[in-house]
C-alpha cells in the first residue's frame, strides 16, 4: 500500500512539472500546439485514473478550440493543478471541478 501511495506521489509530481512547463509556454503557443501539449497530460492522467484531471484537460482543449482568445487559460490551469492533488478520482469530482470553472466564468 505504501509503495502505491509513493508511486502516485511521483506521478502527481510529474504531472505538476508538465503543467508548470505548459503554463510557462502558454504565451508563445498557438491553439494547435497548446492542444498537443495538453494531450500527454491527459493521457498520463487517464493511465493513472485521475479522472478529474482528464475531464478538465478535455474541457480546456474544447474551450481553447472554440474561443482561443477568450479562453481563460489561467483558470483552467489552476483547476488542473487542483485536480492533480485531488484525492477523489471519480466522475463526480471532475464534474464538481468543471462546475467551479463555470461559476467563475459567469461571475
Amino acid at each position: 500500500m505504501r509503495a502505491e501511495h509513493d508511486g502516485m506521489l511521483v506521478v502527481r509530481a510529474e504531472l505538476c512539472d508538465r503543467l508548470d512547463s505548459l503554463q510557462r509556454a502558454t504565451a508563445g503557443m498557438d491553439v494547435r500546439d497548446f492542444a498537443k501539449a495538453i494531450g500527454p497530460i491527459r493521457t498520463m492522467a487517464a493511465a493513472y485514473g485521475l479522472i478529474p484531471l482528464v475531464c478538465l484537460a478535455d474541457a480546456f482543449e474544447r474551450a481553447m478550440r472554440s474561443q482561443p482568445r477568450g479562453c481563460p487559460a489561467a483558470l483552467y490551469l489552476d483547476r488542473m493543478r487542483d485536480a492533480i492533488g485531488c484525492e477523489r478520482s471519480d466522475d463526480d469530482a471532475g464534474t464538481i471541478m468543471l462546475a467551479s470553472i463555470s461559476v467563475r466564468l459567469s461571475a
